[in-house]
């Protein structure tokens, strides 16, 4: 009864006539809408607050124009009700309920759905805030309310429905539909001016759509300072909404992780838009560009690259093209064991070129593949994709394959997916290369404050131990394993200050260590230590022989060590490249705010057993919010400072850069199959199989046979329809 409105009650402003009236409604169990109201010299002089159920739907949204074309059925919520209450302002400037109707045609709503009406239905600050949070980690809008509803104990505690959270998205997604890509320009652009040292290009065409886009933040470009020997390159990885091509750079650290180099856009994937994309890059990384660059079979790339990349050696991936084969070989020999068998020992154990031209001539005679055009294209083409021909480019072993760049897709796609706009995109990126860098933050930590056991007595591998990173210790130790247990000194001969030691192994294989004597350095025919970076057993076979229990510097490379990052980095320019400016004051905000978080969470479990404590708890933040209220004004946000606040960048209102208009809203396009795509994970030990994908035999319409091809691809297709 406390809560009827009844006439002639007094409120000191609208907003309480309109919270009065709400809480009314809601607690019997039906929803307000705003009526007709009078305003005088920006002053309001009366106003009606109505049952949401007011009036009838108008005719025009009830009848059909075109009975044909399909349209939306929409739920009826009027019914004519003539409830209301009508407030007049008085002199003093305070409201009046002037009159009212209290009588409702129609049922209320129970109170188990009461938190469904709609006018008692909002997008909270607190629920704004995790949706913002949860699209920053990649959480869509539907798991997000999950969550929500979760933490917050029932959907009746959250204060809105799912609906009502993916239309608040949904209005921020069409607002910033038209200034997409000036807005992520706009945002490299503030990244810049707090830091100099972020680096970006773009490019327009003649109408202003974006075109090409290039990156690279300066914790990249000073990771590339470190490890910019070997670069795998890969523009197989999903599009964007837009679908702009995504090509990131991607390279190796000295915890054998994937590292981020810098990415770029592309709307074409042509020869010029890759040159475009390599001299950004060279820029960024001030003019040094890569001893090897690896990259997935395209012409257009590897035009690309032999212009602008000149010293950088050019590898494909040998394993798309390995996965090729099973779709261009007969039926016959697409099941055959040691038909693969054969050509992998071919193609992967080969150590020189002599020696893997000898096995190719052997592998093709014997499967009759003389005047197969495929397989003789790929051997015009082995100097580009063979390990045999790098084995004396130093490190080029540790990319064989785009694996490190799929390693990095595969985590990026956790984060990223077909569907979101640049802006998203970019909110989305930037978590996750956060989450990269942790990963090796916790690897240098764990590699610096940590060690690992010792499996012999030898001195030497105590020493790498200390020098290395835990990773590479690992393979080190392996090594060291093998040169005890398995390796045996054949024959020595002794020169002018040169020892040439022969060592065999498991492998049954003879190989020579030329050892200086002067200088204490070694090399193996084996080349491991020039391709990885990693001496051989046989070379610490022949140290442990010379009785020197330490490795000689040139045997220890400076990018596996644990201290290898401690070297300052300059750009092209000659500037230090430092990592983004740490405002302390934001910092200690930050810090206190987290703390608040906590401690109010904890006050929370500690009283949420009693009502009495709960009370207290409530009483005391009301009081707080008093004091803050005096302390710190209350400064409303507008709607859209809250989306600026999270995008990171204002909306302009004047666009540029544009996005295309003709972009073809299929499904998505993803990357390449990788090297894991083809076993499932958990699935014990893989069964051997000719091919990862193997294509299967079907029925032609055309030709009635069981073959690989389809009726658009049959080659008696023209005959049949003759």
């Amino acid at each position: 009864e406390e809560l009827k409105p009844k006439v002639g009650m007094i409120f000191d402003d609208i907003g309480s006539v309109m919270e009065f009236y709400k809480t009314y409604a809601h607690n019997v169990g039906f929803g307000v809408r705003l009526g007709q109201q009078k305003v005088v010299d920006n002053v309001l002089q009366w106003k009606r607050f109505l049952c949401a159920k007011e009036g009838f739907r108008t005719k025009k949204g009830m009848i059909a124009i075109d009975p044909a074309k399909k349209r939306r059925k929409v739920k009826l919520t009027r019914c004519g009700c003539e409830a209301y209450i009508y407030v007049t302002r008085e002199s003093d400037g305070k409201y009046r309920i002037a009159s009212l109707t209290e009588y409702h045609n129609h049922p209320f709503v129970p109170p188990s759905q009461q938190h469904l009406i709609r006018s008692n239905r909002q997008v909270s600050e607190r629920v704004k805030t995790t949706l913002y949070d949860c699209q920053r980690a990649s959480i869509g809008t539907a798991l997000a309310y999950r969550f929500l509803h979760v933490d917050a104990g029932g959907f009746e505690h959250v204060g809105c429905t799912k609906k009502d959270l993916q239309n608040h998205y949904g209005v921020l997604k069409n607002k910033i539909k038209n200034c997409d890509a000036q807005m992520l320009v706009d945002q490299f652009g503030r990244l810049k001016a707090l830091n100099p040292a972020f680096f970006y290009e773009y490019e327009v065409d003649d109408v202003g759509t974006l075109v090409r886009l290039f990156w690279a933040d300066a914790s990249s470009r000073k990771i590339y300072g470190h490890f910019n020997d070997v670069v795998s390159f890969d523009s197989t990885y999903n599009t964007n909404q837009y679908e702009y091509i995504f090509a990131p750079f991607t390279g190796v650290n000295h915890h054998m992780q994937s590292v981020f180099f810098g990415a770029g856009f592309l709307l074409h994937e042509t020869t010029d838009s890759y040159a475009w994309l390599f001299t950004a890059f060279l820029r960024a990384m001030g003019g040094i560009a890569p001893r090897l660059i690896i990259t997935d079979e395209c012409l257009r790339m590897k035009n690309a690259i032999g212009k602008i990349l000149r010293n950088t050696a050019h590898r494909l991936c040998m394993w798309h093209i390995m996965e090729k084969v099973p779709g261009k070989v007969h039926p016959e020999l697409k099941n055959d064991l040691a038909f693969y068998d054969r050509l992998k020992h071919c193609v992967w154990n080969s150590e020189t070129p002599a020696e893997f031209e000898d096995r190719w001539k052997s592998f093709i005679t014997e499967f009759k593949l003389e005047d197969h055009e495929w397989f003789a294209k790929k051997y015009m083409l082995r100097a580009t994709w063979i390990p045999a021909y790098f084995m004396n480019i130093p490190l080029a072993g540790l990319l064989r394959t785009t694996s490190i760049s799929e390693s990095a897709n595969s985590f990026f796609k956790r984060f990223i997916c077909r569907r979101l706009t640049f802006v998203e995109f970019w909110l989305r990126f930037d978590t996750a290369l956060k989450c990269q860098r942790q990963n090796e933050l916790i690897a240098d930590n764990t590699s610096q404050y940590t060690t690992t056991e010792l499996l012999t007595s030898w001195d030497i591998e105590r020493q790498a131990r200390a020098l290395f990173t835990h990773e590479i210790f690992e393979l080190f130790q392996a090594q060291v394993l093998a040169a005890r247990d398995e390796c045996d000194v054949q024959e020595m001969a002794n020169g002018e200050g040169i020892k040439i030691i022969s060592i065999s192994d498991q492998y049954k294989k003879i190989r020579e260590v030329c050892y200086d004597t002067k200088t204490m350095t070694a090399k193996c025919n084996c080349k491991l230590f020039k391709s990885t970076g990693i001496i051989c057993r046989h070379i610490i076979r022949v140290l442990r022989g010379a009785k020197i229990n330490e490795l000689p510097s040139s045997c220890v490379l400076k990018r596996w060590q644990k201290n290898c990052k401690r070297d300052i980095v300059l750009d092209g320019e000659g500037n230090v490249l430092e990592e983004k400016f740490i405002d302390q004051v934001d910092m200690a905000v930050k810090r206190k705010i987290a703390a608040v978080r906590n401690k109010l969470e904890d006050l929370i479990q500690n009283a949420k057993g009693s009502m009495e404590g709960i009370e207290l708890l409530h009483t005391s933040l009301c009081n707080v919010e008093l004091d803050l209220a005096q302390l710190v004004p209350d400064v409303a946000c507008s709607t859209q400072e809250n989306q600026e606040s999270f995008i990171g960048s204002a909306i302009p209102k004047h666009v540029t850069i544009l996005t295309p208009t003709d972009v073809n809203g299929r499904g998505t396009c993803s990357r390449i199959k990788g090297h894991r795509d083809g076993v499932k994970s958990g699935s014990g030990e893989k069964s051997r199989r000719p091919g990862i994908h193997q294509k299967v035999a079907r029925k032609c319409n055309i030709c009635k046979e069981l073959v690989f091809h389809d009726a658009g691809t049959c080659s008696k297709k023209q005959t049949a329809q003759q």
